[in-house]
């Protein structure tokens, strides 16, 4: 993965609450929130580094 700046990392956060909202329980909800984790966690990189 390239070097995501944290305001990008918001936005795929963002669309990807999105689509959990609208996503019936089941695999697919499954898969974009752990999609979400990820992008939280690598959020938290990105901001560590701006921030050093």
């Amino acid at each position: 993965m390239g070097a995501d700046t944290a305001a990008e990392l918001l936005a795929e956060g963002k669309r990807l609450v999105a689509e959990i909202d609208a996503l019936a329980a089941g695999p697919k909800r499954l898969a974009a929130y752990l999609r979400l984790q990820d992008v939280v966690e690598r959020a938290e990189s990105a901001l560590q580094e701006e921030r050093s």
